[in-house]
């Protein structure tokens, strides 16, 4: 059974990625303050015995979130690795993972704006199954690994799908809710485009982690989450944050 240690359990992410770990194989071993309120909230999948929480430092790899802004730390068998988390939308608050353009769609939520720029959008839910996957398999992993989109997202097509989405949460929050909400433009459509077609320049490089995770599974890095899924996790987390 593989044994994982993770630092700094306070974020989003870090949270998720307990959960999901716990739903392999493995023994997450965590600061002993965490252990019993960690053991009740997931009791449930503890309970199936196919893995345990522990209070201990002596683990396979150990993941450390956000020493480093925006910045996941694992070391493993003497070698260390940082993986750099671009454009993520997280569902709840991270204390080092941060997000100027974030931070400002939330701030002027209430405001016609616009901004230029793109930006590489992905999911918490893909980061943290990229770790997971990671975390169980144990590839040889580069100094720097960068986790990002795919696809790029220009500011103003992420100005419009947050815009969209706020419109519907207050209006459904004061029970104002019409039919002529719902009459939105669907997410813009785009067809896949192979990474190896992408400037480079343009979007963070994503050839080391395609080539960690066909380590790991052979499935490389196919992030599946939309962007308005994302937007509207990430809302929520806002909102009930």
């Amino acid at each position: 059974m593989r044994r994982i240690q993770i630092q700094h359990l306070e974020g989003s992410l870090a949270q998720s990625f307990v959960e999901r770990l716990l739903m392999f194989e493995s023994t997450v071993c965590i600061d002993a303050s965490h252990v019993e309120s960690y053991s009740q909230r997931y009791a449930a999948i503890l309970s199936t015995g196919l893995s345990s929480i522990e209070a201990s430092t002596d683990a396979d790899v150990c993941f450390s979130f956000f020493n480093k802004e925006n910045t996941v730390t694992i070391d493993s068998e003497g070698s260390c690795s940082h993986i750099r988390l671009h454009d993520v939308l997280p569902t709840g608050p991270n204390n080092g993972l941060n997000h100027p353009f974030l931070e400002q769609l939330w701030s002027q939520k209430e405001s016609l704006y616009q901004a230029t720029g793109i930006h590489y959008w992905v999911s918490e839910s893909d980061v943290v199954e990229a770790l997971v996957r990671i975390a169980l398999h144990s590839p040889i992993l580069p100094e720097t690994v960068d986790i990002a989109g795919r696809r790029g997202w220009s500011a103003q097509q992420t100005i419009d799908e947050f815009s969209m989405l706020w419109q519907r949460t207050q209006a459904g929050s004061k029970g104002t809710f019409t039919a002529s909400l719902l009459d939105q433009p669907p997410s813009p459509k785009i067809s896949v485009v192979p990474i190896q077609d992408v400037v480079e320049h343009e979007r963070p490089p994503l050839g080391a982690l395609h080539d960690v995770l066909m380590q790991c599974d052979e499935q490389g890095w196919q992030p599946t989450s939309p962007l308005r899924t994302g937007l509207m996790l990430y809302l929520a987390g806002r909102i009930n944050g």
